[in-house]
């Protein structure tokens, strides 16, 4: 600016450097915004994360990212929610809880920091020691306005090397982005899940059975649904309590999340009625799932009393069939008619819809 007020632009030839360097600031952008957009725009929990965890692997070229997740919306400690990567299927355990001091350090320094620098403050060193299985090299917070919601550890990379300060200034806004999402499709998660069973809510399961007829539909895949009871319950109840029948819905419940497949939707129907939809299922698949998940709870101890206590399911099981089943009433119809031929063939059975 001259003494006029004048502002003259600098007329200097940018260097080839300075070109290389804008560019590649224009491309690290570009991908920011696309991930942002997809993260925003993405809400079921499981993809997203998967999601999240596939971008930094392609960006950062790493082999290695794992994501630390509180498991509820009320637990505060941290599990290892995912992992990418890696040799070993790990089990989802108690990696860090809410009091440690790495907690607290990366509440207050959001920012990517390296493990090694991380392994020089004393305080952290024996938190440290529960993540080194991960063998992490960066160490990323995900915080949402004053929580952090996450813990992103990437592995080292590929080429070699460390991070360079660009790098760590996107994965720091990648980090912003993915605890905003996480946080937002967590309580997308939990306005869909019984806070009991954590099975899908009724309401959850009649728009995704919708969803699925249409795609059976579209694809001409098959689809099935199975309606299941909890036998004599009201009886189970009167004789050891409400609080005993509560932990054996609870178990029931987990012993279907454990034996479904990813893809597999179970719901919480109603008091002691649970409903499975099975995309990609036929009739007599889905038979074989339910005889198999009938006889997991058979033999399946229940605790609570000075001996295990058994219980019995019965399940009806029909496959979609668009001739027949032009409403979702249609459908859960013909499947609760299977369940309550079931209950009359004497419980603890399986019944196939014609």
């Amino acid at each position: 600016m001259d003494d006029n007020g004048l502002t003259y632009f600098d007329e200097t030839e940018p260097t080839r450097e300075g070109i290389e360097g804008l560019e590649r600031k224009i491309y690290e952008l570009r991908n920011l915004l696309e991930l942002g957009i997809s993260l925003s725009s993405n809400l079921q929990f499981e993809s997203l994360v998967e999601s999240l965890l596939y971008s930094c692997i392609g960006q950062m070229f790493v082999e290695q990212v794992a994501l630390l997740l509180q498991k509820d919306i009320d637990v505060n400690d941290f599990y290892l929610h995912m992992a990418k990567g890696y040799d070993n299927d790990f089990e989802e355990n108690v990696i860090l809880h809410e009091t440690s001091p790495l907690v607290g350090f990366l509440e207050n320094n959001p920012y990517p920091i390296e493990y090694e620098t991380l392994m020089e403050l004393p305080d952290l060193a024996d938190d440290l020691q529960l993540i080194a299985f991960l063998n992490p090299y960066m160490v990323v917070p995900l915080k949402s306005k004053n929580s952090l919601m996450g813990v992103l550890l990437l592995g080292e990379k590929i080429t070699g090397g460390g991070f360079s300060n660009l790098e760590k200034e996107f994965l720091h806004y990648v980090a912003r982005f993915g605890a905003v999402a996480v946080e937002n499709s967590r309580l997308y998660l939990m306005s869909t899940l019984d806070r009991m069973t954590r099975l899908y809510i009724h309401h959850y399961f009649e728009i995704r059975l919708i969803e699925e007829m249409k795609r059976s539909q579209r694809y001409n895949a098959p689809l099935s649904l199975l309606m299941c009871d909890i036998d004599h319950f009201k009886r189970f109840n009167d004789t050891y309590g409400h609080l005993q029948g509560d932990s054996v819905l609870k178990e029931v419940a987990t012993i279907f999340l454990k034996d479904l497949r990813k893809i597999d939707i179970p719901c919480r129907y109603g008091g002691e009625e649970f409903a499975v939809i099975l995309p990609q299922t036929r009739l007599d698949q889905a038979g074989i799932v339910a005889q198999r998940l009938r006889k997991i709870v058979e033999q399946h101890p229940f605790k609570g009393q000075d001996t295990a206590l058994h219980v019995t399911i019965s399940i009806g099981v029909a496959q979609y069939d668009p001739a027949r089943d032009t409403s979702i009433q249609e459908f859960v119809a013909r499947s609760d008619k299977a369940l309550y031929k079931a209950k009359e063939m004497g419980r603890n059975k399986v019944a196939l819809a014609k």
